[in-house]
């Protein structure tokens, strides 16, 4: 998993036809290094509840490693169909390792699997996706550097920069 890319891709979140709850961008940077770091010490349950956090606010970085971690069978029961949704929610950002993951499980699902991921994608997309966490994504060039990458933006924030992101209330919450 590369996931340290994800550290590096920041997210600024807008509020979504359902409800919407305020964090701070701070919040979500420390959800990230901490999940970061119970990878590190092969603390996957601690992961795995940190970047579904993450997923769920709507950032990208964090739906692809859930999506990994539930293929991996990391800190949750193995489950490729749910973990090829995750990948699908992420790769909306166009970004060229999330999608190359997304293609890999795939290969690895029966047609009757790969139908069910798409309609739960299709779900987790319509609470967490581009459009409903208000998230705008773009290929940039990197600073001294002619290699592009693509960040994704929030399109709203409050008056202070705090993010407004799809609220993460139990209903709206897939299973995990």
């Amino acid at each position: 998993m590369r996931l340290h890319h994800l550290i590096l891709t920041s997210l600024v979140f807008c509020g979504s036809v359902q409800a919407t709850e305020i964090i701070s961008q701070t919040t979500l940077d420390q959800t990230l290094i901490q999940a970061q770091s119970a990878i590190e010490a092969q603390d996957y349950d601690q992961a795995f509840k940190l970047y579904k956090q993450a997923a769920i606010w709507g950032h990208k970085g964090a739906q692809y490693v859930l999506g990994e971690l539930y293929i991996q069978g990391k800190g949750v029961a193995k489950d490729p169909v749910t973990g090829y949704a995750w990948l699908e929610v992420a790769a909306e950002s166009r970004d060229r390792d999330f999608i190359r993951a997304r293609k890999a499980a795939a290969k690895n699902l029966s047609d009757a699997q790969k139908h069910q991921a798409d309609e739960l994608a299709q779900k987790l997309a319509s609470s967490f996706g581009l459009e409903a966490a208000g998230v705008s994504c773009r290929k940039e060039a990197r600073i001294g550097s002619n290699i592009k990458g693509v960040n994704c933006y929030h399109v709203n924030t409050t008056s202070n920069g705090d993010l407004i992101v799809p609220d993460n209330s139990p209903e709206l919450q897939p299973a995990s």
